[in-house]
């Protein structure tokens, strides 16, 4: 039998991060409103608050195809956001083949109802190679003299750290070899350092001037 996570305290308290993480983005929207890809990190933040709410009030219950409509604007959104934030024409290129190709998977999988043993696992692999793309483009410039300052590599590790390490969890669990919620703290626990991290970038970094 499995056990109920239902009332767990770090699941709470990581939907209670949704909610903080979106306030602050709006809060410091004044700070950060001259980098073309902040309004899409607002807009990824407002999928996950607006997914959340009708998951509780409104499809409590038998809400799986809610999720998954929701993935395909959590990804887009997400894609929105580092197109903005990936320069380098090689890079871009890059970019684009994995973009268009998950969406393409996406509505394939989703036509012939086996979308969620495939698309959830590889949407953490296809945003992990997007935010390493931004990573080695970062490496490779003089930003990178100051990135503990720079909103986007905050955001970037934070990315990196929830969906990289969430690959191998949803891959067991859509397999069916660990077809159990009993581990699904470990997720939670991801989503709320995710969130933390957005939080203290929010805080500690700093506007510059050389970053659209």
């Amino acid at each position: 039998m499995e056990i109920s996570d239902d009332g767990l305290f770090i699941k709470d308290f990581g939907r209670s991060l949704h909610y903080i993480t979106l306030l602050l983005s709006v809060i410091y929207y004044n700070k950060y409103k001259g980098y073309s890809f902040y309004k899409y990190f607002v807009c990824y933040f407002s999928v996950i608050v607006i997914v959340d709410l009708l998951s509780v009030y409104v499809y409590p219950k038998n809400n799986i195809d809610l999720f998954n409509v929701y993935t395909f604007f959590e990804f887009n959104t997400f894609a929105l956001l580092y197109y903005h934030l990936i320069k380098e024409k090689t890079r871009v290129k890059i970019f684009k083949i994995l973009v268009f190709s998950f969406n393409i998977i996406y509505l394939f999988c989703f036509y012939f109802d086996f979308y969620i043993l495939y698309t959830i696992p590889l949407e953490g692999v296809v945003n992990s190679i997007i935010v390493i793309l931004f990573f080695i483009e970062l490496l490779n410039s003089e930003r990178v003299l100051n990135y503990k300052k720079l909103l986007p590599f905050w955001f970037s590790v934070s990315f990196l750290v929830f969906y990289l390490t969430s690959v191998p969890f949803w891959s067991l669990y859509y397999s069916s070899i660990l077809r159990t919620r009993d581990m699904f703290p470990i997720i939670y626990y991801l989503g709320t350092a995710y969130q933390l991290i957005f939080i203290y970038a929010f805080i500690t970094c700093k506007k510059t001037e050389n970053l659209s």
